[in-house]
């Protein structure tokens, strides 16, 4: 189902017009109309808006592939994104360099990833999926979010560090990266917490602490050891 369809689907199924799912997201409801009639698309960010609104999964915009073959060629395509972004710092990687680098066609390319938002999305979705997925199941049986965020949550980030590092460290992608963690996380935590649910105000200080804690850690040239990371998250957070 393509992008605008899973849109319809979506607004339809929580009995809402358009005006009033746009108003939903603080944007016009001619976008939504242009995107339902395929004459538009959500950015990277309004995807992630649109996920955490309705409390989606965070694949949901992704589109299965149809065979085997696809399945490869996106996955290629996405490992030669990141690849580019390890060797180029400041410039998102084209569509020549992922050409050359995955041997796909550009046409091909833009028929999987029409534009650099869904490039985007995909490269969060691909490495954020398994730690959401982790720390929600952590979350869903530990009220106690230091806990959780020291000795579940880090462990997984270290595992990811060489690709957390891009995310926190190339200019075209951080803030939507950093905007998407914040909020899906800020989510996640008043779901499964509700004495942080009926104070948002310290969930969001407490958030945008533990946030910032993580980009310092991941945008070092070499990520601290983990045990050192732990040890000093224990001494910063122990009045907590």
């Amino acid at each position: 189902m393509e992008i605008g369809n899973k849109i319809k689907a979506l607004r339809k199924k929580n009995g809402l017009t358009q005006q009033q799912f746009a108003e939903k997201l603080y944007i016009s409801f001619q976008s939504v109309s242009n995107w339902e009639r395929h004459k538009g698309h959500p950015t990277t960010e309004m995807m992630l808006l649109i996920i955490e609104k309705f409390d989606l999964p965070l694949d949901f915009f992704i589109i299965p592939p149809t065979n085997s073959c696809e399945d490869n060629d996106e996955e290629l395509i996405l490992l030669s994104f990141l690849a580019n972004m390890h060797s180029n710092r400041e410039d998102k990687p084209s569509l020549k360099q992922l050409e050359k680098t995955s041997g796909i066609a550009i046409q091909k390319i833009k028929q999987y990833y029409p534009s650099y938002d869904d490039l985007f999305y995909a490269v969060i979705n691909r490495i954020d999926k398994d730690v959401k997925i982790k720390v929600e199941t952590s979350l869903s049986t530990n009220d106690n979010l230091i806990s959780v965020f020291i000795n579940d949550m880090a462990p997984m980030l270290y595992e990811k560090k060489e690709e957390l590092h891009l995310l926190y460290t190339r200019p075209y992608i951080r803030n939507i990266w950093i905007t998407f963690i914040k909020s899906k996380y800020l989510s996640l935590i008043t779901r499964y917490n509700p004495k942080l649910a009926a104070d948002i105000l310290t969930t969001e200080y407490l958030i945008e602490m533990l946030t910032s804690f993580i980009s310092v850690w991941m945008s070092q040239p070499e990520p601290e050891p983990l045990v050192d990371f732990q040890n000093r998250m224990k001494k910063y957070l122990s009045n907590l």
